[in-house]
Protein backbone atom coordinates (compact mmCIF):
# COMPACT_ATOMS: atom_id res chain seq x y z
CA UNK A 1 0.00 0.00 0.00
CA UNK A 2 2.69 2.07 0.89
CA UNK A 3 4.24 1.67 -2.68
CA UNK A 4 0.99 2.56 -4.37
CA UNK A 5 1.29 5.60 -2.43
CA UNK A 6 4.32 6.71 -2.85
CA UNK A 7 3.85 6.55 -6.90
CA UNK A 8 0.94 8.52 -6.53
CA UNK A 9 2.88 11.30 -4.81
CA UNK A 10 5.93 10.81 -7.10
CA UNK A 11 3.83 11.49 -10.05
CA UNK A 12 0.68 13.44 -8.80
CA UNK A 13 1.38 16.30 -11.37
CA UNK A 14 0.09 14.25 -14.18
CA UNK A 15 -2.20 11.88 -12.45
CA UNK A 16 -4.29 14.69 -11.44
CA UNK A 17 -5.22 15.91 -14.65
CA UNK A 18 -5.60 12.43 -15.84
CA UNK A 19 -7.82 11.83 -12.93
CA UNK A 20 -10.16 14.11 -14.40
CA UNK A 21 -10.85 12.49 -17.58
CA UNK A 22 -11.14 9.44 -15.76
CA UNK A 23 -13.80 10.60 -13.81
CA UNK A 24 -15.53 11.81 -16.88
CA UNK A 25 -15.69 8.28 -18.08
CA UNK A 26 -17.05 6.51 -15.06
CA UNK A 27 -20.79 5.13 -15.54
CA UNK A 28 -23.04 7.59 -14.37
CA UNK A 29 -24.80 6.30 -10.57
CA UNK A 30 -28.52 7.33 -9.13
CA UNK A 31 -27.04 7.48 -5.63
CA UNK A 32 -26.87 11.27 -4.52
CA UNK A 33 -22.91 11.31 -4.08
CA UNK A 34 -23.03 14.68 -3.11
CA UNK A 35 -23.13 13.19 0.74
CA UNK A 36 -19.36 11.89 1.11
CA UNK A 37 -18.51 15.67 -0.49
CA UNK A 38 -17.87 17.02 3.00
CA UNK A 39 -16.31 14.06 4.92
CA UNK A 40 -13.70 14.35 1.40
CA UNK A 41 -13.49 17.97 2.19
CA UNK A 42 -12.46 16.87 5.73
CA UNK A 43 -9.88 14.21 4.48
CA UNK A 44 -8.01 16.38 2.05
CA UNK A 45 -7.74 19.09 5.37
CA UNK A 46 -6.89 16.68 7.69
CA UNK A 47 -4.34 15.32 4.94
CA UNK A 48 -2.74 18.78 4.46
CA UNK A 49 -2.45 19.39 8.42
CA UNK A 50 -1.01 16.36 9.75
CA UNK A 51 2.19 17.63 8.35
CA UNK A 52 1.90 20.49 9.82
CA UNK A 53 3.14 20.76 13.82
CA UNK A 54 -0.57 23.16 14.18
CA UNK A 55 0.27 24.03 17.78
CA UNK A 56 3.84 25.36 17.13
CA UNK A 57 2.68 27.15 13.70
CA UNK A 58 -0.33 28.46 15.71
CA UNK A 59 1.33 29.93 17.95
CA UNK A 60 3.57 31.45 15.57
CA UNK A 61 1.04 32.95 13.13
CA UNK A 62 -0.37 33.87 16.67
CA UNK A 63 2.24 35.45 17.85
CA UNK A 64 2.71 39.38 17.91
CA UNK A 65 5.13 39.30 15.10
CA UNK A 66 3.19 37.28 12.91
CA UNK A 67 -0.19 38.13 13.56
CA UNK A 68 -0.61 41.57 11.76
CA UNK A 69 1.31 40.26 8.73
CA UNK A 70 -0.68 37.22 8.37
CA UNK A 71 -4.27 39.16 9.14
CA UNK A 72 -3.11 41.22 5.88
CA UNK A 73 -2.24 38.54 4.03
CA UNK A 74 -5.77 36.85 4.83
CA UNK A 75 -7.65 40.11 4.36
CA UNK A 76 -5.90 40.43 0.46
CA UNK A 77 -6.58 36.68 -0.22
CA UNK A 78 -10.53 36.95 1.29
CA UNK A 79 -11.57 40.52 1.23
CA UNK A 80 -9.11 42.35 -1.19
CA UNK A 81 -9.00 39.97 -4.23
CA UNK A 82 -13.14 39.02 -3.95
CA UNK A 83 -14.04 42.31 -4.43
CA UNK A 84 -11.58 42.68 -7.19
CA UNK A 85 -12.68 39.34 -9.16
CA UNK A 86 -16.36 40.36 -8.33
CA UNK A 87 -15.79 43.64 -9.89
CA UNK A 88 -14.32 42.59 -12.93
CA UNK A 89 -16.66 40.07 -13.07
CA UNK A 90 -19.75 42.14 -13.13
CA UNK A 91 -17.80 45.21 -15.38
CA UNK A 92 -17.30 42.35 -18.51
CA UNK A 93 -20.81 41.57 -18.09
CA UNK A 94 -20.36 37.98 -17.07
CA UNK A 95 -23.96 36.31 -17.54
CA UNK A 96 -26.40 36.26 -14.44
CA UNK A 97 -26.34 32.42 -14.89
CA UNK A 98 -22.50 31.73 -14.01
CA UNK A 99 -22.12 34.93 -11.87
CA UNK A 100 -22.58 32.98 -8.03
CA UNK A 101 -20.27 30.86 -9.06
CA UNK A 102 -17.89 33.36 -9.75
CA UNK A 103 -18.58 34.83 -6.53
CA UNK A 104 -18.44 31.13 -4.47
CA UNK A 105 -15.23 30.74 -6.10
CA UNK A 106 -14.04 34.17 -5.08
CA UNK A 107 -14.79 34.70 -1.92
CA UNK A 108 -13.95 31.05 -0.98
CA UNK A 109 -10.28 29.94 0.92
CA UNK A 110 -7.59 29.06 -0.50
CA UNK A 111 -7.66 24.86 -0.87
CA UNK A 112 -6.00 23.12 1.92
CA UNK A 113 -4.15 20.95 -0.46
CA UNK A 114 -2.57 24.30 -2.11
CA UNK A 115 0.18 23.88 0.43
CA UNK A 116 1.22 20.36 -1.02
CA UNK A 117 0.90 21.79 -4.36
CA UNK A 118 3.36 24.85 -3.30
CA UNK A 119 5.99 21.66 -2.17
CA UNK A 120 5.34 19.96 -5.00
CA UNK A 121 6.32 23.30 -7.03
CA UNK A 122 9.53 23.89 -5.17
CA UNK A 123 7.68 26.93 -3.04
CA UNK A 124 7.73 27.88 0.52
CA UNK A 125 5.87 25.41 2.43
CA UNK A 126 5.79 26.72 5.66
CA UNK A 127 4.79 30.21 4.39
CA UNK A 128 1.84 28.71 2.36
CA UNK A 129 0.73 26.48 5.67
CA UNK A 130 0.68 29.65 7.76
CA UNK A 131 -1.34 31.55 5.03
CA UNK A 132 -3.38 28.35 4.88
CA UNK A 133 -4.25 28.08 8.66
CA UNK A 134 -5.13 31.81 8.93
CA UNK A 135 -7.54 31.87 5.90
CA UNK A 136 -8.84 28.34 6.91
CA UNK A 137 -9.75 29.83 10.54
CA UNK A 138 -10.95 33.82 9.21
CA UNK A 139 -13.24 32.23 6.14
CA UNK A 140 -16.38 31.11 7.49
CA UNK A 141 -16.35 34.68 9.14
CA UNK A 142 -16.01 36.49 5.17
CA UNK A 143 -17.26 34.20 2.74
CA UNK A 144 -20.59 33.60 3.46
CA UNK A 145 -21.66 37.38 4.25
CA UNK A 146 -19.90 38.35 0.98
CA UNK A 147 -21.66 36.17 -0.85
CA UNK A 148 -24.81 37.12 0.66
CA UNK A 149 -24.32 40.40 0.30
CA UNK A 150 -23.70 40.08 -3.67
CA UNK A 151 -26.34 37.86 -4.35
CA UNK A 152 -28.59 38.24 -1.93
CA UNK A 153 -31.60 35.64 -1.62
CA UNK A 154 -30.35 33.90 -4.57
CA UNK A 155 -27.77 31.85 -2.32
CA UNK A 156 -30.78 29.32 -0.57
CA UNK A 157 -29.11 29.37 2.66
CA UNK A 158 -28.68 31.97 5.06
CA UNK A 159 -25.36 33.38 5.82
CA UNK A 160 -24.67 32.34 9.16
CA UNK A 161 -26.05 28.47 8.38
CA UNK A 162 -23.03 28.61 5.79
CA UNK A 163 -20.59 29.57 8.37
CA UNK A 164 -21.95 26.63 10.56
CA UNK A 165 -21.38 24.43 7.47
CA UNK A 166 -17.76 25.85 6.89
CA UNK A 167 -16.67 25.42 10.01
CA UNK A 168 -17.35 21.94 10.63
CA UNK A 169 -15.64 21.04 7.28
CA UNK A 170 -12.43 22.93 8.63
CA UNK A 171 -12.73 22.35 12.38
CA UNK A 172 -13.20 18.37 12.06
CA UNK A 173 -10.11 18.17 9.57
CA UNK A 174 -7.91 19.96 11.87
CA UNK A 175 -9.42 17.50 14.48
CA UNK A 176 -8.79 14.08 12.46
CA UNK A 177 -5.27 15.33 11.52
CA UNK A 178 -3.99 16.40 15.13
CA UNK A 179 -5.48 12.50 16.24
CA UNK A 180 -3.06 11.49 13.44
CA UNK A 181 -0.57 12.98 14.33
CA UNK A 182 -0.91 11.69 17.91
CA UNK A 183 -1.12 8.28 16.83
CA UNK A 184 1.41 8.30 14.30
CA UNK A 185 3.87 10.84 15.60
CA UNK A 186 6.07 13.76 13.82
CA UNK A 187 9.30 11.55 12.95
CA UNK A 188 6.84 8.53 11.22
CA UNK A 189 5.09 11.23 9.30
CA UNK A 190 8.11 13.17 8.32
CA UNK A 191 9.81 9.64 6.79
CA UNK A 192 6.92 9.17 4.89
CA UNK A 193 6.60 12.40 2.84
CA UNK A 194 5.97 10.29 -0.22
CA UNK A 195 3.52 8.46 1.32
CA UNK A 196 1.35 11.46 2.23
CA UNK A 197 1.67 13.12 -1.02
CA UNK A 198 0.26 9.79 -2.26
CA UNK A 199 -2.71 10.00 0.18
CA UNK A 200 -3.36 13.87 -0.58
CA UNK A 201 -3.18 13.09 -4.12
CA UNK A 202 -5.60 10.06 -3.97
CA UNK A 203 -8.28 12.20 -1.53
CA UNK A 204 -8.28 14.85 -4.60
CA UNK A 205 -8.76 12.07 -7.15
CA UNK A 206 -11.92 10.23 -4.57
CA UNK A 207 -13.04 13.79 -4.95
CA UNK A 208 -13.94 13.91 -8.30
CA UNK A 209 -15.76 11.01 -8.18
CA UNK A 210 -18.85 12.15 -6.21
CA UNK A 211 -18.60 16.09 -8.40
CA UNK A 212 -18.11 14.45 -11.88
CA UNK A 213 -21.09 11.56 -11.03
CA UNK A 214 -23.76 12.68 -14.14
CA UNK A 215 -21.42 15.45 -15.26
CA UNK A 216 -20.60 13.74 -18.51
CA UNK A 217 -24.47 13.70 -19.71
CA UNK A 218 -24.90 17.06 -18.08
CA UNK A 219 -21.89 18.70 -20.55
CA UNK A 220 -23.55 16.95 -23.92
CA UNK A 221 -26.86 18.07 -22.80
CA UNK A 222 -25.35 21.75 -22.36
CA UNK A 223 -22.26 21.67 -23.89
CA UNK A 224 -21.96 25.50 -24.64
CA UNK A 225 -22.51 26.00 -20.40
CA UNK A 226 -19.76 23.86 -20.18
CA UNK A 227 -17.82 25.96 -22.22
CA UNK A 228 -18.46 29.09 -20.59
CA UNK A 229 -17.75 27.50 -17.23
CA UNK A 230 -14.63 25.85 -17.89
CA UNK A 231 -13.43 29.57 -19.25
CA UNK A 232 -14.65 31.25 -16.34
CA UNK A 233 -12.73 28.86 -14.07
CA UNK A 234 -9.92 29.07 -16.14
CA UNK A 235 -9.96 32.69 -16.12
CA UNK A 236 -10.35 33.37 -12.15
CA UNK A 237 -7.75 30.55 -11.43
CA UNK A 238 -5.21 31.67 -14.19
CA UNK A 239 -5.19 34.79 -14.15
CA UNK A 240 -5.27 35.59 -9.96
CA UNK A 241 -2.13 33.39 -10.36
CA UNK A 242 -0.33 35.27 -13.20
CA UNK A 243 -1.36 38.50 -11.44
CA UNK A 244 0.43 37.62 -8.43
CA UNK A 245 3.55 35.98 -10.69
CA UNK A 246 4.43 38.82 -12.50
CA UNK A 247 4.48 41.23 -8.78
CA UNK A 248 7.11 37.94 -7.64
CA UNK A 249 8.94 38.55 -11.22
CA UNK A 250 9.15 42.24 -10.81
CA UNK A 251 10.03 42.69 -7.11
CA UNK A 252 13.42 43.36 -5.92
CA UNK A 253 12.78 41.73 -2.66
CA UNK A 254 13.55 38.31 -2.51
CA UNK A 255 11.26 37.43 0.16
CA UNK A 256 8.35 39.54 -0.62
CA UNK A 257 8.98 37.46 -4.29
CA UNK A 258 8.88 34.49 -2.25
CA UNK A 259 5.45 35.41 -0.74
CA UNK A 260 3.68 36.83 -3.95
CA UNK A 261 4.97 33.00 -5.48
CA UNK A 262 2.99 31.26 -2.36
CA UNK A 263 -0.43 33.96 -2.89
CA UNK A 264 -0.23 33.20 -6.32
CA UNK A 265 -0.84 29.44 -6.07
CA UNK A 266 -3.16 29.31 -2.78
CA UNK A 267 -4.64 32.58 -3.65
CA UNK A 268 -5.77 31.22 -7.10
CA UNK A 269 -6.81 27.97 -6.34
CA UNK A 270 -9.40 28.09 -3.81
CA UNK A 271 -11.77 25.71 -2.14
CA UNK A 272 -14.73 25.99 -4.28
CA UNK A 273 -15.68 22.40 -2.97
CA UNK A 274 -16.39 23.96 0.68
CA UNK A 275 -19.40 26.21 -0.97
CA UNK A 276 -20.25 23.45 -2.88
CA UNK A 277 -20.62 21.04 0.35
CA UNK A 278 -22.38 23.82 2.11
CA UNK A 279 -24.72 25.16 -0.17
CA UNK A 280 -28.17 23.71 -1.54
CA UNK A 281 -28.06 21.91 -4.59
CA UNK A 282 -27.53 24.29 -7.87
CA UNK A 283 -26.34 21.94 -10.91
CA UNK A 284 -25.02 25.24 -12.55
CA UNK A 285 -22.80 25.31 -9.61
CA UNK A 286 -21.93 21.69 -9.72
CA UNK A 287 -20.64 22.08 -12.81
CA UNK A 288 -18.93 25.03 -12.19
CA UNK A 289 -17.56 22.62 -9.43
CA UNK A 290 -16.13 20.11 -11.39
CA UNK A 291 -15.02 21.81 -14.58
CA UNK A 292 -12.97 23.99 -12.24
CA UNK A 293 -11.24 21.25 -10.98
CA UNK A 294 -8.94 21.26 -14.37
CA UNK A 295 -7.11 24.14 -13.94
CA UNK A 296 -6.79 23.83 -10.27
CA UNK A 297 -5.45 20.23 -11.01
CA UNK A 298 -3.24 21.23 -14.13
CA UNK A 299 -1.47 24.38 -11.48
CA UNK A 300 1.21 21.85 -10.66
CA UNK A 301 1.94 20.80 -13.82
CA UNK A 302 0.98 24.37 -16.11
CA UNK A 303 2.37 26.96 -13.51
CA UNK A 304 5.81 25.13 -12.32
CA UNK A 305 6.39 25.42 -16.03
CA UNK A 306 4.97 29.20 -16.21
CA UNK A 307 7.26 30.01 -13.24
CA UNK A 308 10.08 28.54 -15.14
CA UNK A 309 9.71 30.44 -18.34
CA UNK A 310 9.48 33.68 -16.27
CA UNK A 311 12.63 32.82 -14.26
CA UNK A 312 11.20 32.62 -11.45
CA UNK A 313 13.13 29.20 -10.46
CA UNK A 314 16.17 30.38 -10.39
Amino acid sequence: MLTILNLLGQNAKLLLPLGIFFALCLPETQTDMSVIVPPLIMVIYAVTFIRMDLMVMLRETLSPSHLFKQVLISAVILILMPIILIGACQAVGVNALLMPSAVWYAVAPPIASTAWICSLMGLNLPVAMRIIIMTSLIAPFTGPFIGSMVLGDATGLSSFAMFQNLAIMIFVGVVIALIGQLLLGSARIARHKDSFDGLAALAMLLFLIPIFNGMTRQIILNPWLAISLVILATILNFSSQFVLMLLARFTSSASLSQLASVMAVVGGNRNVGLYYGALPPDPVFSMFTALYQLPLYLTPLLMGQLRRLMGLDR
